[in-house]
């Protein structure tokens, strides 16, 4: 009875390499969704802020001649914070990369990520991965690390995809509310 218990005991404390490898699959699959996420949604944010835009310019033109000072002032409302969330959209929207206080304390190389691994030669890179694949310990350290700082990357863009949002949303409700103190759209 207790030999068993304890056969039970040290099977709990090894590592099920199986469960491992599907936690880091599961992970680093959740990691590639959330970051092609990030850019889907980020495009669509700068879609519909250009189709915004060119109706903007549109309205300039055909607008009647005795709402246009109120028609131009609410445009720029609108064409400025359309802007503003354009730009925060295109840069959740770049390639990232590992850099910060805390990345570069970390003494990590970024081994497992292109942007990082590039730029060493062919030599440079085998050694690099040699040195990962000296113990299978190194590896499981090089893959948290790595999915650590991906996650770190992943939060940081989708701040500025939330911001871009945000940012939308403030001027389209601006603007709404100016025209409808305005007059506009009430006739």
């Amino acid at each position: 009875m207790e030999d068993s218990l304890k056969k039970q005991k040290d099977k709990l404390a090894k590592y099920d390499a199986r469960g491992v490898q599907t936690l880091f699959r599961t992970v680093s699959r959740n990691h590639y969704n959330l970051l092609r996420m990030v850019d889907n949604k980020s495009s669509i944010i700068l879609t519909m802020n250009s189709i915004i835009i060119s109706l903007i310019m549109g309205a300039m033109f055909v607008a009647p001649e005795g709402a246009m000072d109120t028609i131009r002032v609410g445009s720029r409302i609108l064409l400025n914070f359309s802007l503003i969330s354009m730009l925060f959209a295109i840069i959740s929207m770049l390639p990232h990369k590992y850099i910060g206080r805390m990345f570069s304390k970390s003494e990590y190389r970024g081994s497992l990520y292109a942007g990082n691994f590039s730029s060493l030669t062919l030599e440079e890179f085998k050694s690099e991965f040699e040195r990962i694949m000296s113990s299978g310990r190194n590896i499981y350290d090089e893959m948290l690390t790595d999915l650590y700082f991906l996650g770190r990357v992943i939060t940081g863009k989708q701040r500025m995809l939330m911001l871009s949002v945000v940012v939308f949303i403030i001027g389209l409700v601006w603007v709404i509310v100016y025209f409808a103190s305005q007059g506009i759209g009430n006739s």
